[in-house]
């Protein structure tokens, strides 16, 4: 009995130890001190780092006062030593396909044929405001969207279309999901750039999500398009980083719990059959 006692013990230090590690693995150094010498003032930009599969990268912060804690504002842009940015995909193959325009649905959905056959593309990791969506109202700069789209798809010399290797090839109404580059340009880039699009479902391993964050935080700090409008600055914003925050922090218990009752199983599972073993 006392040995059991002892290594359930054990299984709960390792347990405790697994869950604290876990919890700050990937977080920046010093994320929770304000004035922590581990973060740097360059122009004006506060930034940290951390370390991935040993290579450490720096990510820009802002301190955020409700959850006491440097928040990172761009996941998917990396930054080296000296504060540039990082191409993170610049050794992976691409494999673009050229394709012909057919007609635009709005801003970030469109008609293009592939091979002979009529594909529906929404654009990956962008999202415009609705003109055609049953239901609703068309909303405030939608229009603007689906026109710049338009435009720039009618009067291109060549498109094509990319398919990201982290993301899935079609979504639940079976539209494609790719980037879009019109003559030499990403197109997402663009809407967001002129403020007519916002990231949307983006992931941060996608190959061009550092470019679309880094075009975002241009449009904002701009006050382009959507992000002219104050009203939906302060209330959607702050919203989005409220319920980011939430999200995150509900995921982190989640998984700390997951992890805990796992290794514990484990461990009650290994000292079952030892003494079922030791009973025979």
């Amino acid at each position: 009995m006392k040995t059991f006692r002892q290594i359930v013990i054990t299984i709960f230090f390792v347990a405790l130890f697994s869950l604290n590690v876990y919890a700050t693995g990937g977080n920046i150094t010093g994320y929770k001190d304000k004035n922590s010498d581990k973060i740097t003032l360059y122009n004006g930009k506060y930034y940290g780092y951390h370390n991935e599969n040993g290579v450490r990268h720096y990510h820009e912060l802002e301190w955020n006062e409700v959850n006491q804690r440097w928040q990172i504002l761009k996941p998917a842009v990396y930054y080296d030593a000296h504060f540039n940015i990082i191409d993170r995909f610049n050794d992976e193959d691409s494999e673009k396909f050229e394709v012909k325009f057919v007609e635009t649905v709005d801003g970030d959905t469109a008609d293009f044929e592939l091979n002979g056959e009529v594909i529906r593309v929404r654009f990956l990791g962008i999202n415009t405001r609705e003109t055609v969506a049953p239901n609703k109202p068309v909303e405030a700069w939608g229009k603007a969207a689906s026109d710049f789209t338009k435009n720039a798809l009618q009067n291109a010399n060549k498109i094509e279309i990319e398919y990201d290797k982290s993301a899935n090839k079609k979504d639940k109404y079976d539209r494609h999901l790719t980037w879009i580059w019109v003559d030499g340009k990403l197109l997402q880039e663009e809407l967001v750039l002129q403020g007519l699009a916002e990231q949307y479902m983006l992931q941060t391993n996608y190959r061009y999500a550092d470019v679309l964050q880094e075009a975002e935080s241009i449009a904002k700090s701009e006050k382009i398009g959507i992000w002219s409008e104050n009203e939906y600055i302060e209330n959607n914003e702050n919203a989005s980083q409220n319920g980011t925050n939430i999200k995150e922090n509900k995921l982190d218990i989640d998984n700390k719990t997951l992890i805990f009752i796992a290794i514990l199983i484990i461990g009650i599972i290994a000292i079952t059959l030892k003494n079922v073993k030791n009973k025979n």
